[in-house]
């Protein structure tokens, strides 16, 4: 390669590019300025508190440790052989049962039950018997060739005096009716349903006492007893 007629050849040395003497501190580059101690010291202040938390830790361990009952013992496995057992007999748990307790003898007295109170029903009054019934009893007063007298004769029990109703009835060979009448009383009352007399009391029968119902009839035949006789609904009985 030729070289170039234009190069300048080396370059002729400075004398700032001379090497320092000995003795003597090269001056800072133009432009940059020496940190002052504040600088510094804001720039190391993170590095030291750092290292005081990890002293304070370090010696916060340390002293636990010490206070410590120290490590736990590792377990150590015996890798001894043992000879396999040729009659393995499984052990048989025995469970014992604790005796249950005998209940103390009670030596008080058994304690009677408490009769329980009954309430005696209110005592109720029957009621009376009612009075016994009004009666009579049928029978010929005087009988002649074409007519008779008949008589009910009514009779009160009771101790008080008792309304009373005669029902007569005859058989065809009793004729027509002449008269009737109560002696001491006024006579009763006449009515004619049928084939029936019915004879109603214009005053009761006193207490304990009796009456007696006369009548006169025409007969036919001799046959002149009553088919039907009745007072208060009673049948009359024969005197």
């Amino acid at each position: 390669m030729s070289s170039r007629p234009d190069h300048p050849g080396p370059r002729p040395a400075r004398p700032d590019d001379a090497p320092p003497r000995a003795g003597r501190r090269r001056a800072a580059p133009a432009g940059l300025r020496r940190p002052t101690a504040s600088q510094v010291l804001l720039l190391w202040a993170p590095t030291a508190l750092g290292v005081c938390v990890a002293l304070v830790i370090i010696a916060a361990v340390t002293a636990m440790r010490g206070s410590g009952a120290g490590p736990a013992p590792r377990a150590s496995i015996d890798y001894a052989w043992t000879p396999p057992v040729a009659d393995y007999t499984p052990a048989v748990a025995v469970t014992t049962r604790a005796p249950s307790p005998t209940p103390a003898r009670n030596t008080l007295p058994p304690l009677s039950p408490t009769p329980k109170r009954t309430t005696a029903a209110p005592r109720t009054t029957p009621p009376p018997p009612p009075p016994p019934p009004v009666s009579g009893a049928y029978s010929v007063v005087d009988s002649y060739r074409d007519g008779f007298v008949g008589q009910v004769l009514v009779t009160n029990p009771s101790t008080a005096q008792r309304d009373w109703t005669v029902r007569l009835e005859f058989p065809r060979g009793v004729g027509r009716l002449h008269t009737f009448w109560i002696d001491g009383a006024p006579p009763p009352e006449l009515d004619r349903p049928g084939d029936t007399y019915v004879f109603t009391g214009r005053a009761p029968v006193s207490a304990r006492g009796e009456l007696a119902l006369r009548f006169q009839f025409e007969r036919w035949s001799r046959d002149i007893a009553p088919t039907a006789c009745t007072v208060n609904g009673a049948a009359c009985v024969a005197a």
